[in-house]
């Protein structure tokens, strides 16, 4: 039988030794559901919760001061970027649900992502939101190509270098794990 979570072995949730369990355990959302990426890690449980530390890190962290719907946003930008639809999928309804609750209306994600899915990130936003989305475009696709204009550009726009700090590690992030994702073929199921 196939693996139904990615094309690799993993150990499933019921099959799981003690210790892997506990770090299972670590990683459940709220509803206590196993995400597959954290599943597909199970053959090295030492890097489950490092990863799930840094996304925590990067994207839930009080200190940060991303709009938590624009840290998302560039999440699922970067996932459409890297063609990853597990992250797309999961990060979209996360972007659209966060930004609803800052008052825009559910319409509005929608119009933003279709606009993202047509390389239309000028129609995304005010300027200084798709400054950010040029920069998330570049460093992706380009960051050899990278410069101190970039940054420049971002500042110029109002962003503080701590923010800055903030959607580079995002991008690297999401980076890493659509990496892991498509590399394994990880499942949406």
């Amino acid at each position: 039988m196939q693996n139904q979570i990615c094309w690799i072995e993993t150990i499933d949730d019921a099959e799981a030794d003690q210790d892997l369990k506990k770090v299972f355990d670590t990683v459940r959302s709220p509803q206590g559901r196993l995400d597959n990426l954290y599943q597909a890690f199970s053959l090295r449980p030492h890097t489950i919760k490092p990863a799930d530390d840094l996304y925590r890190a990067a994207m839930h962290n009080e200190a940060n001061s991303l709009p938590k719907w624009l840290a998302e946003l560039i999440g699922t930008y970067v996932a459409i970027l890297n063609g990853c639809r597990y992250a797309q999928a999961h990060h979209s309804h996360n972007f659209a649900y966060l930004l609803g609750q800052s008052g825009l209306a559910p319409e509005r994600a929608h119009e933003i992502l279709q606009n993202l899915q047509h390389d239309n990130v000028h129609a995304c936003g005010d300027k200084r939101d798709v400054s950010v989305l040029v920069y998330v475009k570049k460093l992706c696709l380009e960051p050899e190509n990278m410069t101190a204009t970039d940054v420049a550009e971002l500042s110029m726009q109002g962003w503080s270098d701590g923010e800055i700090l903030e959607i580079v590690q995002i991008v690297a992030m999401f980076s890493y794990f659509v990496r892991v994702i498509n590399g394994l073929g990880i499942s949406l199921q």
